[in-house]
């Protein structure tokens, strides 16, 4: 192993050492031999790194470790700055669904699969029980609705699709991102509550997200986060929900060098050659 590896990854130098020394084991050999044969299940070991934070009796080293890359996920993707206008907060990833399609790290889903509100489980999440906690919905991409959902006074028990057992401030928009804009972040942020949210409440669709976190004294413990392009669920979504005409959107190549001096040379000839028109019809008068 090299210095260099040892100097970057002292941590892992151990896992490294026990990977390059299995190498030539006779198990590997006898895997690559039989190609057949496997050491392990890797539907097993996807399943088991899921676990981490996102089911319950999941370990305590996993969990943490679940919030590490989920705030260097959020680093890198902006969400961070754009969710929280750059303030730091502990999250765990939550455990979400559209369907029978997990809400995993920033993955994409079209907009025909978001129609109906997500399934979310935050049962395995280290938070206190007694408490309540409000679930929102929220892009900071989309100019036509940025809060798509608001619901409080959730206790982790209960079903989140159950309109019977929470208060729904704001009801459920589907993704709704633009033909023409790219791909839009859509972010499920679970808030622990300071007191009880009336749902009386009066929220703005196009509301700032930290803005709202600091007027209802709330703080983000979990969230999870998808993204979405545009497909013809859109326009009627936008109808229905919002009472809004789908705008689309295309962008402009600016021309190339090549094709702007072909159009002045066209001009310029087209008059010269009107100039020449007129100058024959008049000496034809004259004549």
């Amino acid at each position: 192993m090299s210095q260099c590896i040892r100097r970057v990854l002292p941590r892992c130098y151990k896992c490294l050492s026990r990977v390059e020394s299995s190498r030539n084991s006779s198990d590997v050999r006898f895997v690559k031999n039989n190609s057949s044969q496997s050491l392990l299940d890797l539907n097993e070991v996807h399943k088991d790194w899921k676990s981490g934070g996102h089911f319950p009796k999941a370990p305590a080293h996993i969990v943490k470790y679940g919030a590490k890359c989920l705030q260097a996920l959020l680093s890198h993707s902006r969400l961070n700055d754009h969710l929280f206008n750059g303030k730091q907060y502990r999250l765990f990833p939550l455990h979400a669904k559209h369907g029978d399609e997990n809400i995993d790290f920033g993955n994409i889903l079209p907009p025909s699969q978001t129609l109906q509100p997500p399934q979310v489980d935050w049962s395995s999440l280290p938070i206190d029980a007694d408490k309540k906690y409000t679930l929102i919905l929220y892009s900071p991409d989309c100019s036509s609705c940025k809060v798509h959902w608001w619901t409080s006074n959730i206790s982790p028990s209960d079903v989140i699709n159950n309109p019977d057992d929470i208060t729904t401030v704001l009801p459920y928009v589907p993704a709704v991102p633009l033909k023409g804009t790219g791909v839009y972040r859509y972010t499920l942020v679970l808030l622990e509550q300071s007191s009880v949210i009336s749902e009386n409440l009066q929220i703005e669709r196009l509301a700032e997200l930290y803005g709202l976190i600091s007027e209802n004294e709330l703080t983000p413990v979990g969230l999870a986060f998808y993204q979405a392009f545009w497909d013809e669920t859109v326009g009627p979504s936008l109808a229905k929900h919002l009472d809004l005409d789908e705008k689309q959107f295309c962008a402009e190549r600016p021309k190339s060098m090549h094709e702007f001096y072909a159009e002045e040379r066209f001009f310029e000839k087209r008059v010269g050659d009107e100039n020449r028109f007129h100058v024959i019809f008049n000496l034809f008068l004259l004549v």
